[in-house]
């Protein structure tokens, strides 16, 4: 009952979060005006608006090649195809079906439905995800360059220095749960930490999918008459990326936009209208980039089981 009630406390922070994130998007859509919105999105040709459809899904192909080979355990191996379906079905649930069933939990679901031991399989999705956020971090100075040497300028905006500095602090039961995470990631390592190639591999994908996601944004950039050095949108990405992780929003909606229009326009210098639009632009290219999976989620929660891969020695992690 305890861990129910928990539970229900999270999922109703996470809703409450969304909505008050949307409410304040929202505020800030009419504070921009439409018409300036809207003008800024007429500066994209067809060209830039294809070229970064087709970068959306070189990144979500590199996050399937990310797990994919998190999954070549020695003489085992998972099929491509099985192995690709589950990440675009993780990807669909993840962006269309936030509020009822996580990405991971489908992905999880389906990677025990093809033999996989569920302890692997969960430790292989913890492992993919730390190994995004490694690759995130890594350019995340580049980004706390310009926030740390103009913070003192938030004071002349308030709208924005009231969304950067609001509602996060740190107290004892965050730094236990700290401890507790840091703890879960080493034991997820332990087995792959003996087969570093796989490590190295995933982690190029990772920058694979970096590197998409910093020229979608350099491309919506400059199609918009606006200028960016590229190490600054890659740094001020990496940290939309981590409070984008803060765990008060339902799949980062609204939260990762409002990160994104303030760390963007504030320590970016790009206009509003411009940082509107592109916070919307990314949200609707993950989405569109997610739809294949909307052909594999359904066979996945219905229980269908997959059987490309060795049966002789089933995948488990003791």
């Amino acid at each position: 009952m305890v861990k129910k009630s928990q539970s229900k406390w999270k999922f109703l922070i996470r809703l409450a979060g969304t909505i008050l994130s949307i409410v304040l998007l929202i505020y800030l859509f009419y504070s921009v005006g439409l018409d300036e919105f809207l003008a800024s999105l007429k500066n994209l040709s067809i060209g830039r608006i294809v070229l970064v459809i087709v970068l959306i899904f070189v990144s979500r192909l590199a996050t399937f090649g990310r797990w994919h080979v998190l999954l070549q355990i020695e003489s085992i191996k998972v099929n491509w195809k099985d192995s690709l379906r589950l990440t675009f079905a993780g990807l669909f649930a993840a962006n269309f079906l936030p509020t009822t069933i996580g990405g991971d939990v489908v992905r999880l679901a389906g990677a025990m439905r093809l033999g996989i031991g569920g302890s692997l399989a969960a430790a292989s999705l913890m492992v993919d995800r730390l190994i995004g956020m490694a690759g995130m971090a890594l350019v995340a100075p580049l980004g706390l360059v310009p926030v740390l040497t103009n913070l003192g300028e938030l004071t002349g905006n308030t709208f924005h220095s009231t969304i950067l500095s609001g509602g996060f602090f740190f107290n004892n039961k965050i730094v236990l749960k700290i401890k507790a995470m840091i703890q879960k990631i080493f034991s997820s390592f332990s087995f792959w930490i003996h087969h570093p190639r796989y490590l190295i591999l995933a982690l190029f994908f990772t920058f694979i999918h970096m590197l998409c996601l910093f020229l979608i944004i350099e491309v919506l950039v400059v199609g918009m008459n606006e200028m960016m050095p590229f190490w600054k949108i890659a740094g001020l990405w990496s940290l939309t990326y981590f409070i984008t992780l803060i765990p008060v929003s339902i799949n980062g909606l609204g939260l990762q936009e409002l990160s994104f229009i303030n760390l963007f326009t504030v320590f970016g210098g790009i206009s509003d209208p411009t940082g509107l639009s592109i916070a919307l632009i990314i949200r609707v290219l993950m989405m569109i980039g997610s739809i294949p999976g909307a052909f594999f989620v359904s066979s996945i929660l219905s229980g269908e089981t997959y059987t490309n891969i060795s049966q002789e020695n089933p995948l488990t992690l003791e």
